[in-house]
């Protein structure tokens, strides 16, 4: 159970930085697995192009376009949790 009692006073500004290093190291890191995954897919469908497998082609094709989508919507989450308020 998280204690709350760090809200205000000296060591809140260390709690909520803290708390934003530990989602920046989880984000980064599922940001990582995403990539080397979408690298791995890059190379099979290559792989598929060259064989000219049509139905691999097209099972990559939709495998790239979903962590390519990840990828974006991740990037406009960050870019609306570190752009300042209007």
């Amino acid at each position: 159970m998280m204690s709350r009692g760090f809200q205000l006073g000296p060591f809140a500004a260390t709690r909520r930085d803290v708390d934003e290093f530990c989602h920046n190291l989880i984000l980064s890191y599922a940001m990582n697995q995403c990539i080397e995954q979408l690298m791995i897919l890059e190379k099979q469908y290559e792989e598929a192009l060259l064989r000219d497998d049509i139905e691999e082609i097209e099972q990559k094709k939709l495998e790239l376009q979903v962590y390519q989508s990840s990828l974006n919507l991740t990037a406009y989450v960050l870019e609306r949790e570190t752009s300042p308020s209007l």
